[in-house]
């Protein structure tokens, strides 16, 4: 593993069997009093979490948490076309990275975002154990396809597999109402400015199925967030993951008018932050 210092924060990356790169950030509090394994979404990259999103990894490596984070194929600093990743892939690579972190014999909490709600979703259906709780936020939890519709989408993947699905963008507005952080967002070298592409709209769906498939055996105590503004990513999609798990330890929390990134999305983003913050207590 390599090392550096970030502004105080201790990072280490980590090369996974695929070729893909994670990230690991030691708490400043030893030793750590548990692990969150942190997955980003579509088109954004681990790093990004250190000043944006409410600056979400300073403030966990405050509270005394480390943090695994994996950068997705064609994400910031793993390899790939740039925004291309087979999501069953980055299952596999998510599940790895959390067998590296269980090695150190502390408690983990899952949180993913947007999309990568979704591989976090995979990745705890697919190895439930040693997980303490699963946070997602704005989740990317699509309906599935009738199957005559999906071999056609997997005919295309198969085809053009870095080609964008031919649909409507959605607009800045619906990811934040700070300004700055959109232009942050825009101008990021790291950030590729683009839709989905065919190869993750079939594989999505694809761990979708499994996810699904899972639900009554789903039993780690689950927190969902999602704002009503969200244009990215569906509501309903998260209230039916919700109600569907067998957990008795569950909570869907909607925010009125809240957009696709709440963390850092005004007015709600403090307390977004702090209901995170204290469910993690909470569990650990």
């Amino acid at each position: 593993m390599s090392a550096s210092t970030t502004a105080n924060l201790k990072h280490g990356t980590i090369t996974l069997s695929s070729g893909s790169i994670s990230h690991v950030w030691h708490t400043q509090k030893a030793p750590a009093r548990a692990i969150v394994v942190l997955q980003h979404g579509f088109c954004e990259y681990a790093e990004r979490y250190i000043d944006s999103h409410h600056s979400f990894i300073r403030e966990l490596s405050t509270a005394g948490y480390a943090v695994y984070a994996l950068d997705m194929w064609g994400h910031g600093r793993s390899p790939g076309t740039r925004g291309v990743t087979h999501i069953g892939k980055a299952v596999q690579d998510h599940v790895e990275l959390r067998k590296l972190a269980g090695k150190d014999k502390l408690p983990i909490i899952l949180f993913g975002h947007s999309l990568g709600g979704l591989v976090t979703a995979g990745s705890a259906t697919m190895d439930p154990e040693n997980i303490k709780g699963v946070i997602m936020t704005g989740p990317a939890l699509p309906d599935l396809l009738p199957s005559i519709a999906r071999a056609a989408v997997g005919v295309l993947a198969r085809s053009m597999p870095t080609v964008s699905v031919p649909m409507p963008g959605a607009g800045l507005d619906g990811l934040t109402r700070d300004k700055e952080e959109i232009k942050r967002f825009t101008s990021d070298p790291l950030v590729p400015q683009r839709q989905i592409p065919f190869l993750i709209a079939v594989t999505a769906l694809d761990i979708m199925q499994k996810v699904n498939s899972g639900l009554k055996e789903w039993e780690v105590p689950t927190l969902v967030i999602h704002g009503t503004a969200d244009t990215y990513t569906e509501l309903k999609g998260s209230e039916k993951f919700v109600n569907g798990i067998s957990s008795e330890d569950k909570t869907f929390r909607k925010y009125e008018d809240g957009r696709h990134e709440l963390l850092h999305d005004p007015p709600c983003a403090d307390e977004v932050l702090r209901e995170i913050m204290e469910w993690i207590e909470k569990h650990t």
